[in-house]
């Protein structure tokens, strides 16, 4: 099946999502760690993976029989949680950092259900597709975990920053189990019956 993209699709499409609706600094708006901001004004790092509770036991799914009439038993999804940081960077202009972060904030709030045409996918095939579904949720962490994230970072200066957790994110399983049909069972039952009743039973 390939390697898979939806990760990637998810990060592309909250970065699309802020450009397009930021039109005046979409050129300052980039996918970037705090540590390699640039000179842009906005950044979004992912900076944390779980798996998500909820989701983990779910159960297979049946195929189509194949030409063979083979059965083929799909494995569940490895559904996750995406964290993610997001940055506004003063520059020397502290007011206009607050600012973005505000319209930032405003458009992941207006948009905290992604489904259809706003998702980016190159291959829907491989990655995030039309019938996907991401929730978006500002999640509020305490001073001390944040200072924990900006930690791994040395020499970086903290500028504002809030956290947002998207999820359910499915990544789909290569691993699938085939087998072949049963085919005889009901005929192994009338031979069992017919030799009962040869024996007057």
């Amino acid at each position: 099946m390939g390697h898979d993209e939806t990760i990637k699709d998810v990060s592309k499409t909250l970065l699309d999502l802020l450009k397009t609706s930021l039109g005046d600094i979409v050129g300052r708006i980039a996918l970037a760690s705090p540590k390699n901001p640039g000179s842009n004004l906005l950044t979004i790092f992912l900076y944390k993976v779980l798996e998500n509770p909820y989701l983990k036991n779910q159960d297979r799914s049946l195929l189509p029989p194949n030409a063979n009439g083979q059965l083929t038993e799909q494995s569940p999804p490895l559904t996750v949680d995406l964290y993610y940081l997001l940055t506004a960077y003063s520059g020397g202009d502290i007011l206009e950092a607050h600012r973005a972060l505000s319209r930032a904030m405003r458009v992941f709030y207006d948009n905290g259900v992604l489904r259809g045409s706003q998702l980016r996918s190159d291959v829907p095939s491989k990655g995030l597709t039309a019938d996907s579904i991401l929730r978006v949720t500002l999640n509020p962490i305490t001073i001390e975990d944040m200072t924990r994230i900006w930690s791994v970072f040395p020499d970086t200066p903290y500028e504002i920053s809030v956290t947002y957790l998207v999820t359910p994110v499915p990544i789909e399983s290569a691993r699938q189990l085939t087998t072949a049909p049963v085919v005889d069972q009901i005929h192994e039952q009338g031979q069992l019956d017919a030799a009962l009743e040869g024996v007057g039973v």
